[in-house]
């Protein structure tokens, strides 16, 4: 456990190094200050392979608001890494397995939502923590549906960047790397609507926010 704690640290100096110097170009501005503006929950969305510099773009504006953000973060050996990562982000991490139906699972999951309702916000990345890569999971849009969350798709580019040979291709930015967010509109599952069509939606519109940060890289 201390070794994964560890590895947590260096990834998190890392990453503290790509968000201080890299150069984000940012479009759907809008999109974001209109959700934040409701006063509800937002869930913000990305792809797993994309989770290392999401976190760049909150710090470079206004570095308080991450500190308004909960992560759904695996439970298992891994966790000990994540969380020491998260933590020193300043986010709140929730060990809680997708595919875990345990009584433990379901208290944190209710607890997660109930802080939800009372003001926090969420980092959700519905691909992980093992894939398949693009297939959100029905836990993620259950729980978008159960906190009345805006859900806001965002998605990230960079041509300098390794990407892990792994299953969601996870992108390592060089520092000083030039990164594209594009931040699409915000949506909410309705308490009627079926989870597997919610989740296809879901798909659906990180798939074409994904695709046009990668145009706003090249364009811009």
């Amino acid at each position: 456990m201390k070794t994964f704690a560890w590895q947590g640290r260096v990834l998190f100096w890392y990453a503290q190094i790509v968000w201080r110097t890299a150069r984000y170009t940012v479009q759907g501005q809008e999109h974001f200050d209109r959700a934040r503006a409701t006063g509800r929950p937002l869930i913000v969305t990305a792809w797993h392979g994309m989770t290392l510099p999401l976190p760049g773009y909150f710090i470079r504006r206004e570095e308080k608001i991450i500190e308004q953000y909960l992560v759904v973060i695996t439970d298992d050996p891994r966790t000990a890494m994540l969380e020491a990562m998260v933590r020193d982000v300043g986010v709140v991490p929730f060990a809680i397995s997708m595919e875990d139906e345990s009584m433990t699972a379901a208290r944190r999951l209710i607890e997660m939502i109930r802080q939800m309702k009372e003001g926090k916000s969420l980092l959700l990345f519905p691909d992980g923590p093992d894939g398949p890569a693009g297939v959100p999971k029905t836990g993620a849009v259950f729980i978008a549906q159960k906190s009345r969350g805006l859900i806001v798709p965002m998605g990230l580019f960079t041509a300098t960047a390794y990407r892990v040979p792994r299953w969601d291709r996870y992108m390592i930015p060089l520092p000083f790397s030039r990164i594209a967010l594009y931040i699409g509109e915000p949506w909410e599952i309705g308490r009627q609507d079926e989870l597997g069509q919610a989740c296809d939606l879901l798909r659906r519109r990180l798939n074409k926010v994904e695709q046009a940060a990668e145009e706003l890289y090249h364009v811009g």
